[in-house]
């Protein structure tokens, strides 16, 4: 087995368990449950914030946070090969952080509807993703990881209400 082939096979599993760990990993962190109260995904939230309370730098780190987690999904989408659907999600991904940064730049300058906007762009990319497996008939190998950063980003939605 080639070198290439070690990290394929063990980048995926490297990738959910970080996510697992940060799914289930950080049960003592209910104190900000205050903040995570707003989100969909409430385990993942307070993994992602682990113990910030502030409305602005827990927003700020679930953003950094999908940033990474989609830039890993973008990298293990490259030792995936080349073909059409593979392709395309590469360049969802890589939109993704693109548009993610935006959004961050947009947090900066309190500029709500940028920031709303870009983060509900980088949610479709992640639909087109899948979206591109399922209309050709095919499971999706990244399924799981698109619904992980999915749901990180729906998140960053919900937190974003409570900016002012």
């Amino acid at each position: 087995m080639g070198m290439n082939m070690k990290f394929q096979c063990s980048f995926p599993l490297v990738f959910l368990a970080t996510t697992t760990t940060l799914l289930f990993g950080s049960q003592a962190t209910a104190k900000v449950s205050d903040i995570c109260s707003v989100t969909d995904y409430k385990p993942l939230c307070r993994a992602t914030l682990k113990g910030i309370s502030d409305p602005y730098k827990a927003l700020e780190a679930a953003i950094d946070q999908a940033i990474i987690k989609t830039r890993h999904a973008y990298y293990l989408s490259r030792t995936m090969g080349s073909d059409q659907n593979i392709d395309i999600c590469k360049e969802m991904f890589d939109s993704g952080v693109t548009d993610l940064e935006s959004s961050l730049k947009a947090l900066k300058v309190n500029d709500k509807g940028t920031l709303n906007s870009q983060l509900s762009a980088v949610i479709s990319y992640y639909s087109t993703c899948d979206d591109t497996y399922s209309e050709a008939g095919e499971t999706n190998p990244l399924t799981k990881v698109t619904g992980v950063l999915t749901h990180m980003v729906a998140n960053c939605l919900a937190l974003a209400e409570k900016i002012h």
